[in-house]
């Protein structure tokens, strides 16, 4: 479990350039956390990226009372980790409000649902632009949903991948409880680790989903499906 550290400039630093970008790669954070060190602590040992759960843990502790956090999301479409910045204090949907206009809130919220039905939480580019049909009050036109779909990928709360509009890893870290509320019967759970399963590794047999790591971990002592109990055909891993 990661340790709480001394609160330093440090910290302040890298929390500001979370919180500004909304979504950066484990990466990304790496070289934050590197250019705060240059700045604030010149004569200390340079980082390494094992560092930076620890450095999370303290911002946390600090900024929990505001119902903000720093959640730590591994998105499994492109096998890639993120630190989200996440306020937790209302819906989401309601902080948008503070950036975009009534209508495209309405078109945040439009493509969210689509995508929470749809089978495998992805849907076509024109699935989302038709969307803009449904908005209530003023509308919003293709050009400006086109702009707002670039816009919100840039923040991670959509990711295309192959030609499809996806969850991204902002949704996964700031939205699940809004869509387990809302979407209860779209969304499912993880039987091994009792959390949301975005995306994930289906049984054939059975409608469970698991998360990849999770079906790793598993599989090394087991090989039938945590759900029907049927024998698993054991998936080729990277």
């Amino acid at each position: 479990m990661p340790s709480i550290m001394a609160y330093t400039d440090v910290h302040r630093a890298f929390l500001q350039a979370v919180s500004h970008h909304g979504t950066v790669s484990a990466k990304q954070a790496y070289k934050i956390l590197c250019s705060a060190y240059g700045k604030y602590h010149t004569d200390e040992t340079v980082p390494t990226e094992d560092h930076i759960p620890d450095v999370v843990a303290s911002i946390n502790a600090k900024i929990s009372r505001y119902s903000q956090k720093i959640n730590f999301v591994h998105y499994e479409p492109v096998e890639t980790d993120f630190y989200v910045f996440c306020n937790l204090s209302d819906s989401p949907l309601d902080r948008l409000q503070t950036h975009y206009t009534e209508s495209e809130v309405s078109f945040f919220g439009l493509v969210l649902k689509e995508i929470a039905c749809s089978e495998e939480h992805k849907i076509r580019p024109i699935v989302c632009l038709n969307l803009t049909g449904e908005i209530t009050g003023k509308s919003v036109s293709k050009v400006r949903a086109e702009e707002l779909l670039e816009e919100w990928e840039k923040l991670g709360y959509f990711v295309q991948l192959d030609g499809m509009w996806n969850f991204g890893p902002r949704i996964v870290a700031e939205f699940d409880r809004f869509l387990n509320v809302h979407y209860e019967d779209e969304m499912h759970k993880c039987l091994l680790c009792k959390e949301s399963t975005f995306y994930g590794i289906k049984c054939k047999n059975c409608p469970e989903t698991f998360h990849k790591e999770c079906m790793k971990t598993y599989l090394r002592r087991l090989t039938n499906c945590p759900g029907c109990k049927e024998l698993w055909a054991v998936p080729v891993f990277n």
